[in-house]
């Protein structure tokens, strides 16, 4: 029975990570440049009635204020998966914080993504990434 149990828990924590959302580029702990823009890719793999509309991205030193850095908003999805029409979203996201230019050190990229949920209700998702600017 425990392996049961044991075996599903870890099915279903395999099929969380393989049809959430999720922040393809940058990943955690990942080292970018602090004066050059960095790629980010996002995959919205919202499931039945749900869609994605628009994802916004800002980044923030770690343990410090939010927003750190200049935000890019409302993006539109870049491209759709063609085995199941989820949004995609790709975009070069500078990290200049604001009113202090380029910083060093731990930081958290944050994905916030508005779409459209069950029901047609507006629901936002955030995900967050650390990584290290040098």
């Amino acid at each position: 029975m425990k392996f049961t149990a044991c075996t599903f828990a870890v099915l279903c924590a395999a099929a969380t990570s393989a049809f959430g959302q999720v922040v393809i580029s940058p990943t955690p702990g990942q080292v970018l440049s602090a004066t050059e823009p960095f790629n980010l890719t996002f995959a919205s793999e919202r499931y039945f009635k749900e869609s994605s509309i628009k994802i916004s991205v800002v980044t923030a030193p770690a343990g410090g204020s939010f927003p750190g850095g200049a935000p890019v908003l409302d993006l539109a999805p870049t491209s759709h998966s063609p085995v199941d029409t989820s949004a995609i979203y790709s975009v070069l996201v500078a990290p200049i914080t604001l009113y202090e230019g380029p910083q060093t050190g731990n930081h958290t990229v944050y994905v916030i993504e508005t779409y459209n949920a069950f029901g047609g209700l507006p629901g936002i998702d955030l995900f967050a990434v650390p990584v290290i600017f040098e």
